[in-house]
């Protein structure tokens, strides 16, 4: 079976180098479907107009345009007439999402919890060309695609609800619990996979890497200090899940307020330059952050603040007895 679907990748992969429109597998407890079509549009974000998702349907059979509201997805995928996966990126940041469309599937028709990869080979002009995977552990679903499309512009990004996440406290049920819950949400309990979910912003999985006493000074994704990671990353999240609450749990599980990137910058510098919630500036100072740490270039955070605009932010630093 395993060799059988690295031959089936490896066909798709050569597929997508071609004008074909053989793109890629999707998995489901077992059961492998060859995607077959794409399209792809790019539409404004329901919430903030300024914001763009770039929205590609890769299925195992044409999806005319009438068909393509996700009401009407999830009705073709429960009778059985469509097998797909929905790939949601925020155009220029970091947030990448996809929903399954099957119907042996719960979740079909949600966004699932786990964040998949993306690497953009070409975007602009009207076109894409762009690699997306699932993360394959502990999940019942599974996809790798390969695309290359012309994009549509305009309208406004119909989004599918959120599927349910395991909560943080399910790790109280135990060692095992917990790493299988953070199956579910596609991570293994190493410290290279608590640094993706800090680069991911899933706050879900961070509270159960700390749970199960993954420190929150180890450094996994780039060998980046996972207090920097996630203050460098507050303004690549939306405000509905903003990573200023991974910051604020890894510091409060014992983050290392001090540690320092290559030119010196500290958790707190990131996070007032990258616009963090002041609730989580305020658990930065309260744990013992340096409110006057300076800059490469000799800029204080409440200089940062000011320079932002950030008001909140600069009431916070001038309590804790920050100057410039």
């Amino acid at each position: 079976m395993k060799k059988a679907l690295l031959l089936l990748l490896a066909a798709v992969s050569l597929a997508a180098r071609s004008d074909s429109k053989a793109l890629g597998t999707l998995t489901v407890k077992g059961k492998t479907t060859i995607l077959t079509e794409v399209v792809a549009v790019e539409q404004a974000d329901p919430s903030d107009s300024s914001a763009k998702w770039l929205i590609i349907l890769a299925s195992d059979r044409k999806v005319a345009e009438a068909d393509r509201a996700v009401a009407r997805l999830t009705e073709l995928a429960r009778d059985g007439k469509l097998h797909a996966v929905r790939i949601l990126w925020m155009v220029g940041v970091d947030t990448v999402r996809a929903v399954p469309y099957d119907a042996a599937l719960g979740e079909s028709g949600r966004i699932a919890p786990e964040h998949p990869t993306i690497n953009l080979r070409s975007y602009g002009e009207g076109k894409v060309d762009a690699e997306f995977a699932s993360k394959m552990v502990g999940q019942s679903w599974h996809f790798h695609a390969n695309v290359k499309a012309p994009v549509v512009s305009g309208g406004v990004a119909e989004l599918e609800p959120e599927a349910e996440a395991p909560s943080g406290d399910a790790a109280s049920s135990g060692e095992g619990g917990g790493k299988a819950a953070l199956g579910k949400l596609g991570y293994e309990y190493t410290q290279e996979s608590f640094g993706h979910a800090v680069a991911d912003g899933n706050i879900e999985a961070v509270r159960l890497f700390l749970n199960l006493k993954m420190s929150p000074n180890a450094h996994g994704k780039g060998d980046v200090h996972p207090m920097l990671l996630a203050a460098q990353l507050c303004a690549n999240q939306p405000e509905a899940k903003p990573r200023s609450e991974v910051l604020e749990a890894l510091t409060a599980a014992g983050g290392d307020v001090k540690a320092k990137d290559v030119n010196g910058s500290t958790p707190l510098l990131w996070a007032v330059q990258t616009g963090c919630a002041p609730s989580a500036v305020a658990a930065l100072l309260k744990a013992g952050a340096d409110p006057n740490a300076k800059s490469k270039g000799g800029a204080t955070p409440l200089m940062f603040a000011e320079m932002f605009g950030r008001t909140e932010i600069a009431d916070v630093l001038r309590k804790a007895g920050a100057g410039k």
